[in-house]
């Protein structure tokens, strides 16, 4: 088994399974995954924590998998696109997820963890895109999401330099939002994603889109006005008015 997928409570926990590899991200790992993010489809989960085992979160895409496709161009091309399409079903997850980085997070690894809307990392983490240092471009969205992550200038140099930022750096820069040190980072993930699972469903869910919605100002102040009108006027309606009230009191 290359993902072990547990619950707790509401909160379902994927962790990478191929610490012998770094957790690379091979055909195995995309469809433990894939099971992973299936799972989050019922009532009963609330987020998600994606994690590594040992001392990597993703080293990236399986490169001993993906060369051995090299004379089947339809095939790789197939291996790479469901890590694409992987990627963009946890960004569009129906719940909220928390990445724990307990390691390197590189190239793919990196962009499972910008995929996840939360992101906390171990004090020895180590996070950058990295594909230039192996003649690669990315395909799974780092050049997409780093940009609304940490900013035009600090998107360009990770992708340009291919440097790896420590875990304190990774934080300076907000591409990540708390370091921990390593033996309370599960422990401290779960209790992050525990209590966004408290939430109110109907509002976390609204509260996403907004959340994860494009950063251009006026569509975003649109958005957020139609949303809020949709939460208190809706089918769930009783649920934002007494979210209001609790507000009054």
């Amino acid at each position: 088994m290359s993902v072990v997928i547990s619950r707790h409570g509401a909160v379902l926990h994927a962790r990478i399974d191929r610490p012998e590899s770094g957790n690379a991200c091979s055909s195995t790992v995309m469809a433990g995954l894939e099971e992973w993010l299936a799972a989050a489809a019922g009532p009963e989960v609330r987020a998600l924590v994606l994690t590594g085992t040992g001392r990597s979160f993703c080293a990236g895409a399986d490169l001993a998998e993906g060369t051995a496709l090299l004379d089947d161009p339809p095939a790789l091309r197939a291996f790479l696109g469901r890590g694409r399409d992987l990627v963009r079903a946890i960004s569009a997850a129906p719940v909220p997820t928390v990445a724990a980085v307990n390691g390197a997070a590189y190239g793919g690894g990196l962009e499972l963890m910008l995929a996840c809307d939360l992101a906390i990392a171990g004090n020895s983490a180590s996070v950058g895109d990295r594909h230039l240092r192996v003649g690669q471009v990315p395909g799974w969205g780092s050049s997409a999401m780093l940009p609304s992550a940490v900013g035009q200038a600090w998107s360009r140099r990770l992708l340009l330099t291919a440097e790896a930022l420590s875990a304190d750096q990774a934080a300076s820069i907000g591409l990540v939002t708390e370091v921990v040190d390593d033996d309370a980072l599960q422990a401290r993930a779960l209790s992050l994603a525990q209590g966004l699972a408290s939430a109110d469903p109907a509002a976390m869910g609204r509260m996403l889109r907004l959340a994860r919605a494009p950063r251009d100002v006026e569509p975003a102040w649109e958005l957020e006005w139609q949303t809020q009108t949709e939460h208190l006027s809706g089918q769930d309606a009783d649920a934002g008015a007494t979210s209001m009230e609790r507000l009054r009191r």
